[in-house]
């Protein structure tokens, strides 16, 4: 067990120096390629985990799509995003302290935050249901409030510990896999006609049939 252990261990550390060597060779190219897998394996476990579908029944075309999203959007977008973050910051701030993290993570709230979520919206419209300009209207009309109301339950907690504890090179890698589940989220999200509906009607017949009978 000791011996398979080691083994393990040391495939995993030739997996990250090759990882490391490609990121600092092709660093976009390498970002797009994780953002890509990782965005298509979020939607995969939409579409399997929370709606439920059998393999037979899943969407490879939605799978696709979303996967272009990661590759085309958040790895060079989110490559230069946090890389540039971090050299503008420094600029007027020391970094590793309160205020240099703190303003980081403001700036990732405010900007790239709402960003993700219309993009991720826009191109649903557009490359998935094909509901074009009136179904992103209307998305966004109703979704986006509730939408990043969810996201900022999350990632601003994430990024103080990214932020923090995480070099800038690995700070989008951190990222995507964080959005392995957050992906997952969007991607459900962005395929029901109204998420908070769903969601609440789903909390209230959890609810009903977990709830105790009165006592006699």
């Amino acid at each position: 067990m000791k011996a398979f252990s080691l083994g393990v261990g040391s495939g995993v550390q030739n997996i990250w120096r090759r990882y490391e060597r490609q990121l600092e060779r092709r660093p976009v190219l390498t970002q797009m390629t994780t953002s890509c897998l990782l965005w298509a394996t979020g939607d995969a476990l939409a579409q399997r985990l929370v709606e439920r579908r059998k393999l037979h029944e899943m969407d490879a075309r939605r799978v696709a799509a979303t996967a272009v999203f990661g590759a085309c959007f958040m790895g060079p977008v989110g490559h230069f995003w946090y890389s540039g973050l971090d050299a503008t910051v420094a600029r007027f701030l020391t970094p590793g302290t309160a205020a240099f993290i703190g303003t980081k993570i403001l700036a990732d709230t405010l900007i790239m935050g709402p960003a993700y979520v219309i993009l991720f919206y826009a191109w649903g419209c557009a490359a998935i249901d094909g509901s074009g300009v009136e179904g992103f209207k209307k998305k966004i009309t109703q979704d986006f409030i509730p939408t990043y109301t969810a996201e900022l339950a999350i990632w601003p907690l994430f990024q103080a510990l990214n932020f923090s504890r995480v070099p800038v090179e690995h700070q989008l890698l951190a990222v995507n896999a964080m959005t392995l589940l957050d992906a997952a989220f969007l991607s459900w999200a962005r395929n029901q006609e109204d998420w908070v509906a769903t969601a609440t009607a789903k909390f209230k017949a959890w609810q009903g049939g977990n709830a105790k009978p009165a006592a006699a």
